[in-house]
């Protein structure tokens, strides 16, 4: 990586974390991931999904992964240009992917931060490096830098993502692990403007 940081002191590995080691080099069955093939309905890499982001990995090592996607103008902001939620997406999935390949274990996004530097085209190939950098306890530290122009082009976005580890379980039954998570609803007083 190029060495541009988003990271802030939330994003940032802790004292006392390590450097992530793979339990699959030490021979260990890969996890069942919740990304293609697995859940080929992902909206950031799943291949079927209308106006989903298309993500795919083209590349994997002992850091993290190597990937490429081709926005359209489903995912437009100002006329050209990605929206800058849709660029979080792929920051989002390509950290998680770092995360879940290098170690091996389900993971949820605890805390996303990205960095914009430039404008993302649409309908031109992007490049995106992620590595997992980090792991303290159930946390995991990644980062990712998103690529104009090839994979060493202009870095257009950069992020810092903390994943905390979850069971396999999670994925497979959301509502379980969700039921009474959400703040109960107020009503608004008749006649009485909607709050935002």
């Amino acid at each position: 990586m190029s060495g541009v940081a988003a990271a802030s002191e939330r994003t940032a590995p802790p004292p006392g974390a390590r450097a992530p080691l793979s339990p699959v080099t030490a021979g260990q069955a890969r996890v069942r991931l919740p990304h293609t093939p697995d859940h080929p309905s992902c909206f950031a890499c799943g291949p079927h999904v209308p106006s989903g982001l298309g993500l795919r990995v083209t590349e994997t090592d002992a850091q993290g992964i190597t990937a490429q996607v081709t926005l359209a103008d489903v995912h437009q902001g100002a006329p050209g240009i990605a929206h800058g939620g849709i660029v979080a997406a792929v920051l989002d999935e390509a950290t998680s992917l770092a995360v879940w390949h290098v170690l091996n274990r389900p993971n949820v996004t605890g805390r996303l931060e990205i960095q914009f530097l430039a404008p993302v085209p649409l309908g031109r190939p992007l490049y995106l490096r992620a590595k997992c950098a980090a792991v303290h306890g159930r946390k995991a530290y990644a980062t990712a830098e998103l690529h104009t122009d090839g994979p060493d082009g202009t870095v257009a976005a950069t992020a810092a993502a903390v994943y905390i580890a979850v069971q396999q379980d999670h994925f497979d039954h959301p509502a379980k692990h969700h039921a009474g998570t959400a703040p109960p609803r107020v009503p608004t007083p008749a006649g009485a403007a909607p709050r935002c």
